[in-house]
């Protein structure tokens, strides 16, 4: 089958005209799909109808499914999934991890880590009505458009990832609890290449993550306080960015080795779930930060 595309921001973000169900058993399809995804890094798969399994057995088309540590968001149901909502309980817990108020600025999901997994989707399945916009930034692009000078500069050299860093910046909400809290921030500093190649095209991201991002290696301190504030703002100039009204029954995957993302605030009194999965990918297709 020929798989049916829309841009939707030059080429690195598109439109899917496809039935997940329809294809997801489907190795040629699914190897189609691939091939779009190394061009363009976020696809969006408009009115779907997914329970969970379904959402878990898609994602594993593309990588090892990831189980999250965190039970407090975890799906009842499927331990790969993940909630983030505004709903409560009755006792007043939230439904998962809480998805209102403000977001994190751009960031790459789990690049505190030391071996993140740069593959994510996620499906919404009761969407707000205004609010919750969510845009990604094109890494890919960010790498053409920093100053020559630049680019030779951090080509080739590693970066300082912390947690606490993006931790000062979240939510009070965000972790509640503060056993989980110590534990995060307990977290070894991880390092990885700031600009990453993709295997197949020959492509190169920038990997600059402003919330976890403190230094350069091999840059003195003054060199690092004049490029890092460079790499920040070049991964979300707004030429780069693609803004995605979401609406009940998008499925959206991305890859954080060349994208960066983030949220519009919104209202917590609209109601809001989302399911997530996370997977890891493999660098032999994808610009992964570790071997």
């Amino acid at each position: 089958m020929s798989i049916q595309t829309t841009p939707l921001h030059s080429d690195y973000a598109v439109e899917v005209h496809a039935s997940i169900m329809d294809i997801v058993d489907d190795l040629d399809a699914i190897a189609e799909i691939k091939a779009i995804w190394h061009r363009s890094p976020v696809m969006i798969f408009r009115r779907q109808s997914l329970d969970e399994a379904e959402l878990v057995r898609f994602t594993e088309r593309f990588g090892l499914c990831e189980t999250s540590g965190r039970k407090d968001i975890q799906s009842p149901y499927h331990e790969q999934i993940i909630y983030f909502s505004t709903l409560k309980y009755s006792d007043g817990r939230f439904v998962g991890g809480f998805a209102g108020g403000e977001d994190v600025d751009w960031h790459s999901d789990q690049t505190f880590q030391v071996r993140p997994a740069t593959g994510a989707l996620l499906y919404g399945t009761e969407v707000p009505r205004d609010g919750g916009d969510i845009y990604w930034s094109n890494q890919y692009g960010a790498w053409d458009l920093l100053p020559e000078d630049v680019r030779r500069l951090i080509d080739g050299r590693v970066g300082v990832y912390r947690y606490a860093k993006r931790y000062a910046m979240l939510n009070a909400t965000e972790l509640r609890d503060k056993a989980k809290a110590n534990a995060m921030l307990s977290l070894p500093d991880a390092r990885h290449p700031v600009v990453l190649t993709h295997p197949r095209t020959g492509r190169k991201a920038l990997y600059a993550d402003q919330t976890t991002l403190i230094e350069i290696e091999g840059l003195s301190k003054e060199e690092n306080e004049r490029v890092l504030p460079i790499l920040f703002a070049t991964g979300g100039d707004p030429s780069l960015v693609y803004r995605h009204k979401v609406h009940n029954g998008d499925v959206m995957i991305w890859d954080n080795g060349c994208t960066l993302h983030r949220r519009d605030v919104m209202s917590i009194d609209q109601p809001r779930l989302m399911k997530r999965t996370t997977f890891r990918l493999s660098p032999s297709e994808h610009c992964v930060p570790h071997a």
